[in-house]
């Protein structure tokens, strides 16, 4: 029989279990299991897509999933991970986050049955409780003493915590409970900075009820082999809404990890068998100045992102910033490849090709534009460049409009009309 926590421990992902050995023997019947999400954005990002993919892999097994955006926690904000109290967004905000939220975990998660995934938000019974019922039904259940043994609070009470952050431990754990009681929720999956709310959410259940069968279980948060977060550019993070980061910059990120780091993504992220991705894999050893590994893994998670169309047209943009080759580009391509080359907008008609390098940053000085032309180095639209007096019109340019400067192999530069 197919263990599915096996398979998750052995792709690297899971990190803590409360029991494992009994979260395994729960899983051999179908088990309904909930993970939270945070609205502090209008869209989830790469490290969200970590617990996307475990939650998926639990509903490939068979279980129930059930999926809560914090709609109600999302007004006081996570301090999991966090080394300064959040500001609050406004109920707008947190509102319109949840409804683009949920319009992504539709899209990457089945809730077309509710045998199959449940989809929340618990703004909705949050707004509903008194401050006396808060206390009450779930305060009482938590000593002082308690929650400041777990380091997700232990950790901040050097630069301060407010009693609203502080509180975040009991919200979570009420919302574990009110799914224990009405959906038979007995599984709990959180990434690795939560074990401190999970075990909580966990042991308030263990307080209200007699004997119940309830555990929880981490994921491990994915960095990469220096030790950095996984999901992070330097234009900051990678959201999964291709209108705050496009998916041929997702695409790029995966291509240039590292080879250190390109097998344990992909089995990660990529569906697949782990012997088939092991195929994959020997193949990418085998050859590892070819990226094979890499160009695999960009493509599965985009097409998975986004579609397979738009994994295409990744890879064709991806393909012709290697071979300086971009005459079979759209213009929107093209654009999408230029924005993160050094470049310069031209006013006029026309630039010489010594100031284009100057201007574009792939020369220093004149003196040194002449000599990286004189050595042969110089190719503009895929064209070598022999002559120091060329001249770079926008009637010759891509549309009109760019010319897409290469220095050497990997030095790229543009211009803009």
């Amino acid at each position: 029989m197919f263990n599915v926590i096996d398979d998750l421990v052995e792709r690297g992902m899971l990190d803590q279990f409360s029991n494992r050995e009994h979260v395994e023997k729960m899983l051999e019947t179908k088990q309904t299991i909930y993970a939270g999400f945070d609205p502090s954005a209008s869209s989830l990002q790469l490290g969200n897509y970590v617990c996307m993919t475990v939650l998926r892999r639990l509903q490939k097994a068979g279980h129930r999933i059930i999926a809560i955006i914090g709609g109600g926690t999302g007004m006081i904000g996570d301090p999991s991970g966090k080394k300064a109290e959040r500001k609050f967004l406004s109920r707008e905000d947190v509102l319109h986050n949840v409804e683009c939220i949920k319009k992504q975990l539709s899209k990457y998660l089945d809730f077309s049955s509710p045998d199959k995934g449940i989809l929340l938000n618990n703004g909705d019974w949050w707004e509903k409780t008194s401050t006396i019922e808060f206390l009450r039904e779930y305060g009482k259940c938590f000593s002082i003493n308690y929650m400041l043994d777990k380091e997700i609070v232990s950790s901040r009470l050097e630069s301060g915590i407010s009693f609203a952050e502080f509180s975040y431990m009991i919200l979570q754990s009420a919302d574990f409970y009110r799914l224990y009681k009405t959906y038979g929720c007995k599984l709990q999956v959180g990434g690795g900075d939560q074990w401190g709310n999970l075990t909580a959410s966990m042991e308030l259940i263990r307080k209200k009820e007699e004997n119940p069968e309830v555990e929880v279980f981490s994921f491990k948060l994915i960095t990469d082999s220096e030790g950095k977060k996984f999901g992070k550019s330097e234009k900051g993070a990678l959201y999964l809404d291709p209108n705050m980061r496009s998916p041929y910059d997702i695409y790029q990120y995966f291509i240039n990890v590292s080879d250190a780091d390109v097998a344990r993504y992909m089995r990660v992220f990529d569906d697949r068998s782990l012997s088939e991705i092991q195929l994959d894999i020997d193949e990418h050893n085998a050859h590892p100045e070819l990226r094979i590994g890499q160009k695999k893994l960009a493509y599965r998670i985009v097409s998975d992102l986004h579609s397979p169309k738009v994994a295409e047209d990744c890879k064709k943009m991806s393909e012709a910033l290697f071979s300086g080759d971009f005459s079979q580009l759209e213009q929107e391509q093209l654009e999408e490849i230029v924005k993160d080359l050094p470049r310069f907008k031209v006013e006029g008609e026309s630039i010489g090709v010594l100031d284009a390098l100057v201007s574009s940053t792939l020369a220093k000085s004149k003196r040194e534009a002449r000599e990286f032309v004189s050595s042969g180095s110089i190719r503009v639209n895929g064209n070598k460049v022999d002559s120091l007096d060329a001249v770079l019109n926008k009637e010759d340019a891509y549309f009109k409009k760019i010319f897409i400067i290469r220095r050497g192999k990997k030095s790229y530069g543009a211009i803009e009309f």
